[in-house]
């Protein structure tokens, strides 16, 4: 029998005691159970790919007018990615000489999302420290204007979009911090 996972599962004979080794053929029987396991070790991988390891990437932040720039902040990110569905974390420490850009923030995905609902569906949600006033802010992260490579942050501003920008919902400044965390289907 050739073996048919992924795509179904596979109905195996098991031998009993009694049975010759050619009922089922012992030969054949090792093949499939080969088979059935490099199958398996390709659909599960290796090494940083293991289902649902957490792996580094490097966000982009970019503005809708002029892109920050980190200087010596740090931004970083990790993803995970099982069955398909992608959960994202990033995290943005700025640094005395990051700027900050202008219009509002954009993030890249580390996974291309699958197309997605008609306008700003929510695919999560995160944080916006002001450290001089020690304060936080909640928002939810969007998937851009029906795109599947990048994601802002919305906030309950007084803004028209409430959109976060460079101003918005506080002015961004040195060790204020930038963190979400997003889940969303891989195309």
């Amino acid at each position: 029998m050739a073996i048919t996972y992924p795509t179904s599962l596979d109905t195996f004979t098991n031998p009993l005691s009694t049975d010759l080794l050619t009922s089922p053929d012992h030969a054949t029987q090792h093949a499939n159970i080969n088979d059935a396991v490099e199958a398996l070790e390709t659909k599960v991988a290796i090494g940083n790919t293991v289902i649902g390891a957490w792996i580094n990437y490097t966000p982009t932040w970019t503005g809708s007018t002029t892109n920050p720039v980190i200087g010596n902040g740090t931004i970083e990110g990790r993803y995970a990615l099982v069955n398909g569905f992608v959960v994202a974390q990033i995290n943005i420490i700025c640094g005395s000489t990051t700027t900050f850009g202008s219009g509002g923030y954009f993030f890249s995905l580390p996974v291309t999302a699958a197309a997605t609902l008609t306008g700003y569906p929510a695919i999560g949600s995160g944080w916006l420290e002001d450290a001089s006033a020690t304060r936080a802010v909640i928002v939810i992260a969007n998937v851009h204007n029906n795109g599947t490579t990048t994601f802002s942050l919305r906030n309950n501003s007084t803004t028209a979009s409430g959109q976060v920008t460079e101003s918005q919902p506080f002015t961004f400044a040195n060790a204020d911090r930038i963190s979400a965390t997003i889940n969303y289907k891989a195309a």
